[in-house]
C-alpha cells in the first residue's frame, strides 16, 4: 500500500508538488502520469526517502517516510529511469550484492534469480555489466529491486529506450508482481502501456492531481477516443 496526503515540495521558486494525495493498493498497478516536470519523479523520490517533503504525509506499507525510513526502504523496490549497476560486477553479482545488503539468505536470493532469469529471459548473468545493453541492464535492475521480496514496487519509466523484446519482458515482470499481490506504482509516458497494465491512474500536472480514475473511466469522463487524447485534455485544463 502507498498512501500520500497533501504532499508538497518546493525547489527555490519552483513548486514541484502542491498538495497531492493518492493511494495505490495491493494487487493493482497504479499509473502515475504527467508531462515532464509535472512532479512524478519528485513524488517517487520522496516515497523512496531520497527527498524530504516540505509538508504532507506519505506512507509505504504503513510506514511513514519521514519517521520510519529504514522500514520504508525494506518495504519497497525502486527502479529509476537511469538506475545503474556496478559495471565491474556480473549481473548475478550485482543482484547478490543487494540481496546481502537487504539481509536476504543466499539460498532465497538464488531462488529469486532462477525464477526471474527465466521470466525475463536472462542468459547473461555471468557476464560483466560493463558490456550490457540498456535492456540487459534494466532486467538486472528489476531483479535487484525485488530480490528482498518487497510488498511495494515503484517503477519510473521502466521501458524507456528499450527494444521490443526487452519492453515485453518488463511488462511480464510487472504483471507477475501484480499476480503476487504487490502494490505496483508505475510512472510512464507510454499510453498504450498504461491501458495494458494499469488498474487505476493519476494524471499529475504542475504539481497537482489533474485527473484520476480507471483508464476507461478517464477516457469516458473527458470525452476522449483514446488515452493519449484524454491525457492531453487533462494536462491542458
Amino acid at each position: 500500500m502507498v498512501e500520500i496526503s497533501g504532499l508538497t515540495k518546493r525547489f527555490g521558486n519552483v513548486q514541484a508538488l502542491a498538495g497531492i494525495s493518492l493511494r495505490a493498493e495491493p494487487g493493482k498497478v497504479t499509473g502515475l502520469l504527467g508531462p515532464n516536470g509535472a512532479g512524478k519523479t519528485t513524488t517517487i523520490r520522496i516515497l523512496s526517502t531520497i527527498l524530504r517533503a516540505d509538508a504532507g504525509t506519505a506512507k509505504v506499507n504503513g510506514f511513514d517516510v519521514e519517521r520510519e525510513q529504514d522500514k520504508v526502504r525494506a518495504s519497497m523496490g525502486v527502479v529509476f529511469e537511469n538506475s545503474g549497476l556496478y559495471r565491474r560486477l556480473t549481473g548475478t553479482e550485482n543482484v547478490l550484492y543487494f540481496a546481502d545488503l537487504a539481509g536476504v539468505p543466499r539460498s532465497r536470493a538464488l531462488k529469486v534469480l532462477e525464477e526471474l532469469y527465466a521470466l525475463l529471459d536472462v542468459d547473461f548473468g555471468d557476464r560483466l555489466a560493463v558490456g550490457y545493453s540498456r535492456g540487459m541492464a534494466q532486467k538486472i535492475n528489476l531483479i535487484r529491486a525485488v530480490v528482498h521480496d518487497p510488498p511495494v514496487v515503484v517503477l519510473d519509466e521502466p521501458t524507456a529506450g528499450l527494444d521490443v523484446p526487452s519492453t515485453l519482458a518488463v511488462r511480464s515482470f510487472i504483471e507477475k508482481q501484480k499476480e503476487k499481490g504487490k502494490t505496483v506504482l508505475l510512472s510512464t509516458h507510454l499510453m498504450n502501456e498504461v491501458e495494458m497494465l494499469c488498474d487505476y491512474v493519476f494524471i499529475i500536472n504542475k504539481g497537482v492531481i489533474a485527473v484520476e480514475g480507471t483508464p476507461s473511466g478517464i477516457k469516458r469522463d473527458l470525452g476522449a477516443a483514446n488515452l493519449e487524447e484524454a491525457f492531453m485534455k487533462a494536462v491542458k485544463e
